[in-house]
């Protein structure tokens, strides 16, 4: 019986092993490019693009999207950011689903695990799920109830900014702010301001800029390592539960479930609407919905279901509550409608898309690479070797980076004496062109009172 148990978890285990095997590359890649593109674009220049139910700021969102991190939870807030900052209803839902479904990161695992068809699905797959969405939300969620929701997301946050001068972190509601370049910019002083306008691009950087520089990838290694963070948990969840699904449930018991719609185009439909109920049920968002759906290919589901389940983590459990949270039960519910009827709406007319095309895979799971081999080595261990390496050159960046970060510089107040690093100073003052750092307010105001006596 021990011995049954000990085998049985072995092979789950193996199994598991061997889907995160086949997808590391793509996970390394996927995360540091997504990092490195979110290091670049902030997110107050996305919202100009993004201000209203035009095609154009359609395209801009899905765009925006498409570079963001591929994590269910961290997209969801990204996007009450960007609506809470102006941009309209529509682009956010378009934004929403651009970023969970038709990013890089996801592509590769896909392709990894899947197989390209797939990937190549997915691609497809996405712009028409958004497309659904945008109708459906036009004539389902009023942009006047919108308006309410973002005034009252508005009154209810009390965001923290940071001085691009002095690196100080303060409310909003207590900082100096003005525009810059279509962005907001914040200073704990007028003096910083002053100091600031005589000469911006000492303070600002541009994505060309950041791009080349040390700072910029130290930035872009930073993001990378909050994804993984934020994705830790998920991804690894949706690899154990593939394994252990892959092991577990018997053959007889997926075409019970897969096989209740019969064949045709009832089929074909029943499949794409059961297809994300699958992810109510598995509680995996994010990408840790992957390996499951080659689980679930390799059992016996239709194309257009599985396309369908890759879609559906935006209504896993834990993210319908968190619509209710930001928007409201009503706005909430009905943009959870929107999303499962756009995500079978995708999966159904990608079948027959690719029905028509021939493209549909013959493969029972697919295994890209079986059999090829460069130089006696498999391709897939290959690219693991290479990504791991530059993987751990990212690593590299964030141990270097916070040696040497602004806000964690070592300095002195003035008058006091004392050694604070900039992000526990409370105060700061600008004088004579120089920028100082104060434990409390009354070491500032007695400085402020005879600079010179404290130089």
């Amino acid at each position: 019986m021990i011995w049954s148990i000990l085998s049985f978890v072995g092979d789950a285990l193996w199994t598991t092993g061997y889907f995160l095997w086949q997808s590391l590359w793509a996970l390394l890649f996927g995360f540091m490019l997504s990092g490195a593109i979110q290091a670049f674009v902030s997110k107050e220049g996305m919202v100009q693009y993004m201000g209203d139910a035009s095609p154009r700021s359609v395209f801009y969102a899905s765009a925006f999207g498409f570079a963001s991190t591929s994590c269910s939870f961290g997209d969801i807030a990204a996007t009450k950011t960007l609506f809470k900052k102006g941009a309209h209803i529509i682009p956010s839902v378009a934004f929403l689903i651009a970023s969970t479904n038709f990013v890089i990161a996801l592509t590769f695992l896909i392709w990894a695990l899947l197989g390209w068809q797939f990937a190549l699905a997915q691609a497809v797959g996405a712009p028409i799920m958004i497309v659904a969405a945008v109708i459906l939300t036009h004539y389902l969620i009023p942009y006047d109830e919108a308006a309410a929701v973002r005034d009252r997301l508005v009154r209810e946050e009390q965001p923290v900014v940071t001085d691009p001068v002095c690196k100080m972190r303060m409310n909003r509601e207590n900082a100096i702010s003005v525009e810059y370049k279509n962005e907001g910019v914040h200073f704990c002083s007028d003096q910083c301001q002053s100091l600031f306008e005589q000469n911006p691009d000492a303070h600002t950087t541009s994505w060309r800029k950041k791009i080349t520089s040390w700072n910029g990838w130290v930035e872009a290694a930073n993001q990378t390592r909050r994804d993984v963070k934020m994705l830790g948990n998920p991804l690894l969840a949706g690899f154990f539960i593939a394994g252990f699904a892959a092991t577990v449930i018997p053959n007889w018991a997926w075409n019970a479930l897969f096989g209740a719609g019969g064949e045709g185009v009832t089929g074909v439909l029943y499949s794409s609407a059961v297809g994300p109920l699958v992810s109510l049920v598995a509680f995996v968002g994010s990408m840790g919905n992957i390996p499951l759906a080659a689980v679930l290919w390799g059992s016996g589901f239709l194309f257009a279901g599985v396309i369908a389940y890759i879609y559906a983590d935006l209504i896993v459990p834990q993210l319908i509550h968190i619509y209710r949270q930001i928007f409201g039960s009503r706005i909430g519910n009905r943009l959870t409608l929107i999303l499962y009827i756009s995500m079978a709406t995708a999966g159904f007319i990608v079948y027959y898309l690719f029905a028509v095309l021939d493209l549909i895979p013959d493969v029972a799971l697919a295994d890209p690479g079986a059999g090829i081999t460069v130089f006696g080595v498999d391709p897939i261990t290959i690219m693991n070797v290479i990504f791991i390496f530059v993987g751990l050159g990212f690593v590299w960046l964030v141990v270097q980076g916070r040696k040497g970060a602004p806000e964690d510089r070592t300095v002195e107040d003035p008058v006091t004496g004392a050694e604070l690093t900039v992000k526990d100073a409370d105060y700061c003052t600008v004088y004579d062109e120089s920028i100082y750092y104060f434990e409390s307010d009354d070491s500032r105001q007695l400085f402020r009172q005879a600079p010179e006596s404290h130089l």
